[in-house]
């Protein structure tokens, strides 16, 4: 399965070369000295899983999410350069773990006290706003400082703290455009956070890559994302550990209720959205750490709600979590579908994935960047 979109194809040989895939050819393999042959007996080989929306910020996450069959993943957000350091180990061989993509830090208005200690430059905005077309401007240049991959701005408030409203707008359409246009000069894309109708609106016209979230988007916007080719990137399931009765406190009851009335509009939005033909790309917006309630949460999931809710056929989904995310990221000329001259970011797992979403928790061989990272028995 390519990842493209194409039907599966049977009988394939996929070689891999230096990292890259050498050749795509339906035939048996020749016997060559010197190469490993892996045969996979009627399993399905896939692309790499990409996350498109994700919080990895330890080598212990990364080498989760890696197993789990994710090759490429953008972090959106960081916590004391956490994901920052865990990427560069990462590329350094050092550890293993996806490809990541990470915004260091999140600029909104409001942007905690982790952002000031990273960033002491703002610091006289600690206890007021950071505002103003300027001053969002300068936070996005100190974010590329740190080596920024993307920018990760805040159209709305937070959904999942009882203190925010998810239906209130943050940066202004200027101040987005601000981060838009200093991103572009270093050739970076901008992700925004975006809940709330009239802010998820302000960053598209504002020139966003990717709305993250879109609960409330509304038709005029969703018209307007189609026109510019603005993604979608709406992270259904981690809604679903947010609402399942988990704690009993009162922050805990307060953001079960806020999901539960949070799941419709946005199953509306995404299916407005696969309508229209907005490109959508699957994420977890979760951890992969082993204490968080998004931690659990695997692209499969995605995937699976992608199918069961939103319209999508089996074959879109896998698109949705190979090449659209690719796509998103501006990286699909190198990774996100099986094609001759890209990164060998590769998943094979047991079992018809176009008919039981289950084959994704857990493949049996993940090779990234040409490395066999995990290698399940019987292969």
């Amino acid at each position: 399965i390519d990842g493209a979109g194409a039907a599966p194809r049977k009988g394939v040989t996929v070689t891999v070369r230096g990292g890259r895939i050498a050749s795509v050819v339906e035939r048996a393999p020749a016997a060559t000295s010197g190469v490993r042959q892996i045969g996979l007996g009627g399993r399905y080989l896939l692309p790499g899983l990409i996350d498109a929306h994700s919080h990895i910020e330890s080598p212990a996450a990364a080498l989760r999410a890696l197993q789990s069959g994710v090759t490429t993943s953008r972090v959106l957000g960081d916590t004391n350069l956490q994901a920052m350091g865990t990427r560069d180990l990462i590329r350094a061989g050092h550890v293993p773990g996806p490809d990541l993509l990470v915004s260091p830090g999140h600029i909104r208005p409001k942007p905690g006290l982790a952002f000031y200690m990273v960033y002491p430059q703002f610091g006289d905005a600690i206890d007021g706003e950071l505002r103003g077309p300027d001053r969002i401007a300068e936070a996005t240049r100190a974010l590329i400082a740190k080596g920024a991959d993307v920018i990760k701005v805040g159209a709305s408030e937070r959904a999942g703290l009882a203190s925010t409203d998810p239906r209130k707008q943050e940066l202004t359409e200027d101040e987005i455009r601000a981060a838009v246009a200093e991103a572009a000069k270093q050739g970076l894309y901008v992700a925004a956070h975006a809940h709330a109708r009239e802010g998820a609106a302000a960053a598209v016209r504002a020139g966003v890559r990717s709305i993250e979230h879109g609960t409330w988007v509304d038709d005029a916007t969703l018209d307007e994302m189609k026109r510019r080719g603005t993604f979608f990137v709406p992270t259904l399931a981690v809604m679903s550990p947010r609402g399942d009765p988990q704690g009993n406190s009162a922050e805990d009851v307060a953001l079960q209720l806020r999901t539960q009335s949070m799941m419709g509009p946005l199953r509306a939005a995404v299916r407005k959205a696969h309508a229209l033909g907005i490109t959508i790309a699957a994420a977890t917006d979760g951890s992969y750490a082993d204490k968080d309630d998004t931690g659990r949460i695997r692209i499969a999931h995605e995937i699976a709600m992608l199918r069961e809710h939103e319209g999508f056929t089996p074959l879109e989904s896998i698109t949705a979590a190979t090449l659209n995310g690719a796509r998103v990221a501006g990286i699909d000329k190198r990774t996100g579908s099986i094609r001759v001259g890209l990164e060998a970011d590769l998943v094979v797992v047991e079992g018809d994935p176009l008919t039981d979403t289950r084959t994704f928790f857990e493949p049996r061989l993940v090779v990234s960047d040409g490395r066999i990272v995990v290698e399940g028995a019987g292969l």
